[in-house]
């Protein structure tokens, strides 16, 4: 099975509604703080309201294919035993990625949220699904990832790149030579986020069909993953840029050398960088190893 095919699912949208997205999504990101997040579900865990950034709870089919499957696995939909559910918990649910590997694994919120450009994933309220995803990633846990080093990601929602319009976060390996490549950048990565938005460094990963390639990143060093990554980005990246969520992809791996932590990697198309580097993207598959 290719990588990534489960949620390879047949749909796609047009041009119109990720401007739709994107236009809205700038809207907020300029100063707006969106809706406040609806009453606890009955396990407790709070969800967005409902809206055209984060879904709404009734989509079903085609691009809403792992919101159902989700659903199912936590009992809340009726529909056919689904062997790929790994794990389910309160506020998210652990899924096999499909392609067969070892270290393929999707961590999928309970809650119904589109994708990184609902706004409730920035607020107080969401839980750290970043950290919820490296612990499932250890191994004697359900999405153990057994492969030289872990890479967590997810991609922007650009409907030509993502999908599935459910966020979820990839639990995957790493492609070899990205930690090298990150070591050697090491001295000029920042550990401070007020610099992140200009610390891009150029990284050479692989298409789909293995040949090496580059693209630029901006890059962070956090000691932990405590905080809540997706309000970082918004506060130290999109914000002061003028991007927007909807752009913006994020991966985390570990930082192996020094104190060690971990590094915070993220890129849009549109990324600017010095004449002769290479451009950004909004994927993280260059990054990530699934098969």
């Amino acid at each position: 099975m290719a990588r990534r095919q489960f949620v390879r699912i047949s749909g796609t949208a047009g041009a119109t509604g990720l401007l739709g997205i994107i236009g809205a999504d700038r809207a907020l990101a300029d100063g707006g703080q969106g809706p406040e997040p609806s009453p606890p579900e009955p396990g407790g865990a709070p969800c967005p309201t409902p809206s055209p950034l984060c879904g709404y709870p009734g989509d079903t089919g085609g691009r809403f294919d792992l919101w159902d499957r989700v659903q199912v696995c936590e009992g809340t939909r009726t529909g056919p035993p689904f062997p790929q559910c790994l794990s389910t918990t309160p506020t998210y649910v652990i899924l096999n990625g499909g392609s067969g590997s070892n270290h393929d694994f999707l961590l999928v919120p309970s809650c119904r949220i589109r994708g990184i450009e609902c706004p409730f994933i920035t607020t107080a309220s969401a839980p750290n699904y970043w950290l919820d995803a490296w612990d499932n990633a250890q191994p004697g846990q359900p999405g153990h990832v057994v492969y030289p080093h872990i890479g967590l990601g997810i991609n922007s929602a650009d409907p030509t790149i993502r999908t599935q319009d459910q966020l979820h976060i990839h639990l995957t390996g790493i492609h070899s030579g990205i930690q090298t490549q990150l070591n050697t950048h090491d001295r000029t990565i920042t550990n401070d986020p007020s610099r992140w938005r200009n610390q891009i460094v150029p990284i050479w990963g692989l298409t789909s069909t293995g040949a090496a390639a580059p693209r630029s990143y901006r890059v962070l060093h956090v000691a932990n993953l405590n905080a809540n990554l997706f309000r970082l980005l918004l506060d130290s990246v999109v914000r002061p840029t003028g991007a927007t969520m909807a752009a913006q992809m994020m991966a985390v791996t570990p930082r192996l050398i020094g104190s060690g932590g971990f590094y915070v990697l993220n890129s849009e198309p549109g990324l600017p960088v010095a004449p002769g580097q290479p451009g950004g993207t909004g994927t993280v598959d260059f990054l990530l190893a699934y098969a």
